[in-house]
């Protein structure tokens, strides 16, 4: 029988790298593209926030039941920590997560800075005038994420309830370490590990140890300087005076 040969024809659509050529004799040209870029990587974080972390912290602590666990405690003992053991790693990459949130913010605010300073000829050359909307919405819709997360946890109870538990599991190990094949440096690790992950992520304070962790980020590279630039503060806000008088309208 001969060979039946289909093409899939799917439809294209150009981006604006296709469009765009960075040209080091026109600024703006390489501009677009940095932030171009910038967008991407953190609209991908957001989604990614959102569809792999949401759902496995809004049902932590759940049984799936309709009922209530009648059974006596005995019965029960030990499945908190085993359902938080399990856990960790989601915790533990949700944390990757907000560590490259951190680096994507950073640099956000840093090609921002270098953009909007009245020191750099460029600026009043090119974009003296223009005020870049598009990068803070997807910055702010990256930290509405952050957030969400923290009202998540903080109407869940059971994440203080099994870190309690947690830590009680901890002193009984420490008590009798041979009976669970641990040494006390094996212990001291795992102490250390889930107590970063409750700090940074289980005690709702999410968006807070964010905002610490973006401000050390920035002042291990340029100190003080993102935050003593006047023209960039202005240029801010600008932006938010225009959200403001949006949502007034």
């Amino acid at each position: 029988m001969p060979l039946e040969v289909r093409v899939d024809v799917q439809e294209y659509i150009p981006g604006l790298f296709d469009i765009l050529k960075p040209d080091s004799q026109v600024p703006i040209s390489k501009v677009l593209s940095t932030f171009c870029y910038l967008q991407i990587e953190s609209m991908n974080i957001k989604h990614e926030i959102e569809q792999k972390f949401f759902d496995p912290l809004i049902y932590f602590g759940e049984s799936g039941s309709l009922y209530e666990d009648e059974r006596p405690p005995e019965e029960t003992a030990g499945n908190m920590e085993i359902e938080l053991s399990r856990c960790l790693p989601v915790f533990n990459e949700f944390l990757d997560t907000v560590r490259k949130l951190v680096a994507i913010t950073k640099n956000i605010l840093l090609q921002m800075n270098g953009l909007f300073n009245s020191k750099y000829p460029v600026y009043d050359a090119s974009f003296k005038k223009i005020t870049y909307h598009s990068i803070f919405d997807n910055l702010g819709e990256m930290l509405t994420s952050l957030y969400i997360i923290d009202l998540i946890i903080n109407e869940n109870t059971a994440f203080s309830d099994y870190w309690v538990q947690y830590n009680q599991m901890f002193a009984k190990v420490k008590s009798n370490m041979d009976n669970y094949n641990m040494t006390s440096k094996m212990l001291r690790r795992l102490q250390k590990f889930c107590s970063k992950l409750y700090n940074s992520i289980m005690n709702g304070k999410l968006f807070e140890e964010y905002l610490e962790g973006l401000k050390e980020a920035i002042r291990a590279d340029l100190q003080e300087v993102l935050f003593k630039n006047k023209t960039f503060q202005e240029k801010y806000l600008e932006y938010i005076e225009s959200k403001i008088k949006s949502v007034e309208a």
